[in-house]
């Protein structure tokens, strides 16, 4: 849209040329991201520095870090989205739980607004997590505050090794975020239901279109917490 905008500016000025390429160029490149092919590889991007691993395989930490956003686990569920992967490490609640209940860590913060972190909080009590093991952040709206607000719980009860559990194309940010804060970060990427899909195609859909805003967007938001010092 901006450039279709910039050469609609060149045509107010006359300038056909100018203004035809940057049209042409709108075009591409909103075709361009409406192909799942070209989604994949921007997601690809995000994701592929982080790895996901079954809970049991990582390393003991002083706390298990859940940030809110992405679907709710179901519990009880036999579903697999990979192969030995159950379907609650889909979720980052589910994977959170499952770290607890392998003993990486003997507390889990909840951090999220609107409600997220309570949510997840009475989720995990009612699946056998203690009440004393469980702390909650709730006032957060974005990632740097997430990191900000569960920093200082996390230094009032003196500890500094952390599992981060959240989506691994959103890890990128919330890794730096927290290690601004001066933690130890190990990133826990939740097995994201969307991550078993591999689109291929590269015909245009306007789901792909969606999913290309999404990833950039986050490019973006690594870039702009990069330059206000907050990753």
């Amino acid at each position: 849209m901006l450039l279709a905008a910039f050469g609609l500016f060149g045509l107010c000025l006359r300038r056909y040329r100018t203004a035809a390429v940057f049209c042409a160029l709108g075009g591409l490149w909103i075709t361009l991201c409406a192909m799942p092919a070209f989604a994949g590889l921007l997601k690809l991007g995000l994701e592929n520095q982080y790895p996901r691993y079954e809970a049991a395989t990582y390393p003991t930490a002083d706390a298990i870090v859940v940030l809110g956003g992405g679907d709710s686990p179901s519990f009880g569920a036999s579903s697999h989205v990979g192969t030995g992967t159950s379907s609650v490490q889909a979720t980052r609640a589910g994977l959170g739980l499952e770290l607890y209940r392998e003993s990486k860590a003997p507390i889990v913060l909840l951090s999220g607004g609107d409600g997220e972190a309570v949510d997840m909080a009475h989720q995990l009590e009612q699946q056998g997590v203690l009440a004393q093991s469980l702390k909650v952040e709730s006032t957060s709206v974005n990632t740097y505050q997430n990191a900000l607000y569960s920093a200082a719980i996390l230094r009032h009860e003196g500890r500094n090794r952390i599992l981060l559990v959240t989506s691994s194309w959103t890890m990128s940010r919330a890794a730096a975020c927290f290690r601004r804060q001066g933690l130890e970060v190990i990133p826990a990427p939740a097995f994201d239901r969307e991550n078993t899909r591999r689109a291929l195609s590269w015909q245009p859909q306007r789901a792909s279109l969606a999913q290309s805003g999404r990833w950039l967007h986050e490019y973006i938001g690594l870039l702009v917490y990069k330059l206000r010092g907050w990753a």
